[in-house]
């Protein structure tokens, strides 16, 4: 058997120099682990009535931006990556992402969606000690609590509902409903959505909210909220037999609309006075949604919450639990809410300065309104099989093909059918 060739004297020189180079390389590679970028991997819902487009990008960099650097100036070599999901794919992405070993670290969510993944065993519990909870409201944290207890994510910031109106043609926005129907018959178009999630404003202006929320706890109300249930259905249907209120299938249809110049108000969503101000210019304007004989609005406010990925490391879960907790100290939250004026904050104790601004008044205003529909949000998530069937019962009372008394029976029966 022949014997092994021995090393070349050139082989032996080469290996000499690269033996304590790789050793080299190898020893500063394990002391610069620490210098090198962290990536957070960030997960984002978008609303139905929003698109996902390159506007939707830049605005969405935009308003996390200063708080990442606000944030990596404590964590200098964190690095987020980005991406957005639609509200009706997100549970089927998300789920598909973490099979493939690739899911979102932190979840930038809706709080009802946040409690249905959280049920489905999507996203993590979010723990509840090492945060300080008493930020925020008690009903705000029970819209995030499961059944058995646990917290679907934590309060971030607060989308809420406003009336948008062109200040070009309308001077100043109705305040009361029986103003809003007299602007439409001055000639000024007013448009409203069939979507019940965007017309449940509606309902407090009615003085319909303790009817409806005692039916969807499963119980039958009482005859005189069997009778504000009927009244709320009665100017429903009232308002379509106006020749210039107009009521469409989604929010972004009224949209469309309105920035095309061919309606003068509508219920808009804070989130969207970007894209409206674009199209508008000045001429957008921004008020509380009317009163009515029965109240004040009940506009269902979205609450935006940050939630935990199952798929993730130790690492990377602390990294995240940092991150939510930065994100909702009072200096952050007063700064995400000046610089973008869209949202306002979930921690109860940021002052809002609502003198400095009229879109935040409005807000801020809604946002309190918004209060008493929190037993509702509890009850019902806009996800909920009976929104769908109140949506259809609504349509058709709305154009006439059912009276109202037969149609607050029908809605009493649909809300108590509790899945």
């Amino acid at each position: 058997m022949p014997h092994p060739r021995a090393p070349s004297q050139a082989t032996r020189r080469v290996a000499s120099r690269c033996v304590p180079v790789l050793a080299s390389l190898l020893l500063l590679g394990c002391r610069a682990s620490d210098g090198l970028p962290n990536v957070m991997y960030l997960g984002m819902e978008v609303n139905p009535d929003e698109k996902i487009d390159a506007n939707l990008r830049t605005d969405t960099r935009q308003r996390l931006g200063q708080l990442e650097d606000g944030y990596r100036q404590l964590h200098p070599n964190t690095r987020f990556q980005v991406s957005l999901y639609p509200e009706k794919q997100l549970a089927w992405v998300i789920q598909h992402r973490n099979r493939a070993g690739l899911g979102p670290d932190l979840l930038l969510l809706n709080g009802d969606t946040a409690v249905r993944l959280l049920k489905a065993g999507v996203i993590a519990p979010y723990p509840q000690t090492g945060v300080d909870l008493n930020q925020f409201g008690p009903q705000v944290l029970n819209r995030l609590r499961t059944p058995s207890g646990d917290l679907a994510g934590l309060p971030f910031l607060v989308q809420t509902q406003l009336a948008c109106f062109n200040r070009r043609r309308l001077p100043a926005a109705p305040a009361t409903l029986e103003q809003l129907l007299d602007t439409s018959a001055k000639g000024y178009p007013v448009g409203l959505t069939m979507e019940a999630y965007n017309l449940f404003w509606t309902v407090g202006s009615l003085g319909a909210v303790d009817a409806i929320d005692t039916a969807a706890a499963g119980r039958q109300p009482s005859g005189a909220q069997q009778q504000a249930i009927e009244r709320w259905l009665t100017w429903l249907q009232n308002a379509n037999s106006q020749q210039r209120v107009t009521f469409y299938a989604s929010q972004s249809s009224a949209e469309a609309e309105f920035q095309a110049g061919r309606l003068d108000w509508f219920p808009c969503r804070s989130a969207s006075i970007p894209r409206l101000r674009k199209a508008l210019g000045d001429g957008l304007g921004v008020a509380p949604l009317p009163r009515g004989e029965g109240g004040d609005p009940s506009p269902i406010n979205k609450l935006r919450v940050l939630a935990l990925g199952t798929n993730t490391s130790h690492s990377s879960r602390e990294r995240a639990l940092a991150f939510s907790r930065f994100s909702v100290n009072p200096l952050s939250q007063r700064s995400l809410t000046l610089d973008s004026q869209v949202v306002l904050p979930a921690n109860r104790f940021v002052g809002v300065p609502v003198s400095s601004s009229a879109v935040l008044s409005a807000m801020v205003t809604s946002a309190q309104q918004g209060h008493q529909t929190n037993t509702l949000a509890e009850l019902m998530h806009s996800n909920d099989p009976r929104m769908a069937e109140i949506q259809t019962l609504l349509t058709t009372l709305v154009f006439g093909e059912m009276q109202p008394t037969t149609a607050g029976q029908s809605l009493v029966a649909i809300l108590r059918n509790r899945p």
